[in-house]
């Protein structure tokens, strides 16, 4: 049991690091605007606080880019 608990408490802590990592990743490689990931990841973080995250890691973003139309 104390294995078990040990293995989710490690999961639940190291969370956040991954998906951070896996939003600056989704920025600079794929060029997903942060709307387009906060879509991604089903809003568990905010547009305003992917932006940040991206921000902060320092990612190059185009000025003036629009979240892709989901209709065309």
């Amino acid at each position: 049991m104390t294995a078990e608990l040990l293995e989710a408490a490690n999961a639940y802590n190291e969370a956040p690091k991954r998906l951070r990592d896996a939003i600056v990743k989704a920025a600079e490689t794929e060029n997903a605007t942060a709307a387009e990931i906060a879509v991604a990841i089903n809003f568990t973080y905010s547009v305003d606080y992917v932006s940040r995250i991206v921000r902060e890691a320092g990612v190059a973003r185009p000025r003036g880019r629009r979240p892709r139309s989901s209709d065309s």
